[in-house]
């Protein structure tokens, strides 16, 4: 019953991370200039430490370069040990997707690899999957659809925060929707501090011939010109998701 049920969070939380990429990303600032910042987080799942990980971005006057890593602790470790790591790669000028890779282990699941490489001039993007000793490279046209972290970031540089947005998705394996609806201006609390913030309703659809609700989320981003993702809660089958902010490095 034990494996069942980490099998089952396993993948509940493989789609909270997909939507937690999106909505700290889709908090990071613009990228005029050279710069490099840390974000450090703190995960709980129903109450109890499951984990933590960073954000780590450099910009240069060409290319923004993202890494995301996360480790499971606490009560998650317990069920399930998971470490993941996200790198992607896109132009500062005109958010075009350069590299994306993910890679996730766990004592359960083992290992998985997803890389995608960009051609825009022929439209299309290779993918190279390796999970366990299974191995699969294919190139496939990918029209209106970004990888994860160019997604959220071209949805953080429109100049309006108040109207709804949207931007399809695409990680090497599934297509998605990610929505993001504006609520208002609230003041909140995190380990890192209290600050004024704007909280936006996210809602991750998986597209196919059944649209099909994959998650659900609500981000508070600091209501000033840093944008920071000060927290997010996530609600995927198993409860609820918590990424709260300790620490930032600017």
């Amino acid at each position: 019953m034990k494996l069942k049920t980490s099998q089952t969070y396993q993948k509940k939380a493989s789609i909270a991370a997909t939507l937690v990429l999106c909505a700290f990303v889709l908090a990071m600032p613009s990228y005029a200039a050279e710069r490099a910042e840390i974000l450090r987080y703190e995960v709980t799942w129903n109450g109890n430490k499951a984990g933590h990980g960073d954000i780590t971005t450099k910009t240069d006057t060409k290319h923004v370069y993202v890494t995301v890593q996360a480790v499971s602790d606490g009560v998650l470790k317990s069920l399930c040990e998971i470490w993941s790591q996200v790198q992607a790669t896109f132009t500062a000028d005109g958010f075009k997707p350069k590299s994306y890779n993910f890679a996730v282990k766990s004592n359960l699941g083992g290992s998985e690899v997803v890389g995608l490489v960009f051609d825009h001039k022929a439209n299309m993007v290779q993918v190279n999957k390796h999970k366990g000793r299974e191995n699969e490279c294919h190139s496939e046209t990918v029209r209106g659809a970004y990888d994860p972290v160019t997604a959220a970031c071209l949805l953080r540089s429109q100049k309006d925060l108040t109207k709804p947005m949207f931007v399809d998705i695409y990680d090497g394996k599934d297509r998605s929707r990610l929505y993001v609806d504006p609520v208002g201006s609230e003041r909140i609390q995190v380990k890192a501090g209290t600050h004024a913030a704007v909280r936006l309703d996210l809602k991750l659809v998986k597209l196919g011939n059944e649209r099909q609700e994959i998650g659900t989320g609500k981000l508070w981003i600091s209501n000033d010109s840093k944008r920071i993702p000060l927290l997010l809660t996530s609600s995927p089958i198993l409860g609820t998701i918590r990424f709260e902010l300790i620490n930032a490095q600017l």
